[in-house]
């Protein structure tokens, strides 16, 4: 038995995409593409097994579209558990929210709704979680002070030393005994200083 879906896609890249998750999930499907026409064939054993397919592929479907199209608010959505690169999600907003992006958090569906496209936020992701690498063997005590020394590196376009350095010179962070680094001041107060400097003399946003 079998069904076929029809539909469009936006770019070679989404269709790449989509091929990559059909292969994981183990459907029983072919898949034939002309230009940016795609014909999807879903087989099943029965009517049920087909019909379960058959859901699953357009679910799939519709999660690639929203990550290469906009909404009518000009959002595209991506669900934080299938990122290209694991980066937790605070950071991930705190970083776009920075860069004066729109950050909308969907928790029922663990995604969040943005504005910016899947190419750059792919290359944003790629540099926090290098930066985030980097801390593996670091002293730095918890997530927040992580993310936050992360978050002013990528910035600033800081060297992570250089980071720790000038919050312990600020006093926003602070050596314990057993080496620890943790926070010593309001971590809200400790990025608009780091971020913006003293005199708040840099405006960050995005590109137009």
């Amino acid at each position: 038995m079998r069904k076929i879906i029809s539909f469009k896609v936006s770019s070679d890249q989404e269709l790449l995409d989509l091929c990559e998750r059909l292969s994981r999930l183990k459907v029983d499907c072919i898949i034939e593409s002309k230009g940016n026409h795609v014909k999807i064939f879903v087989f099943g054993f029965d009517k049920d097994s087909l019909n379960e397919n058959y859901r699953t592929i357009i679910n799939l479907i519709e999660k690639v579209k929203r990550m290469y199209r906009k909404d009518k608010e000009g959002l595209y959505e991506y669900v934080l558990s299938e990122l290209k690169y694991p980066v937790n999600k605070d950071l991930i907003i705190d970083t776009l929210k920075t860069l004066g992006y729109r950050v909308i958090y969907l928790e029922d569906e663990n995604a969040i709704k943005t504005d910016i496209d899947i190419n750059n936020f792919n290359e944003i992701l790629k540099n926090l979680f290098e930066l985030y690498q980097k801390l593996r063997f670091s002293n730095l005590g918890s997530k927040p002070v992580k993310n936050l020394v992360v978050l002013v590196s990528f910035i600033k376009n800081k060297p992570i030393e250089e980071v720790i350095k000038e919050a312990l010179e600020k006093g926003f962070l602070r050596e314990e005994e057993d080496g620890r680094i943790v926070l010593n001041k309001d971590i809200n107060l400790a990025k608009k200083v780091l971020l913006e400097g003293e005199y708040g003399d840099k405006d960050i946003g995005k590109e137009e």
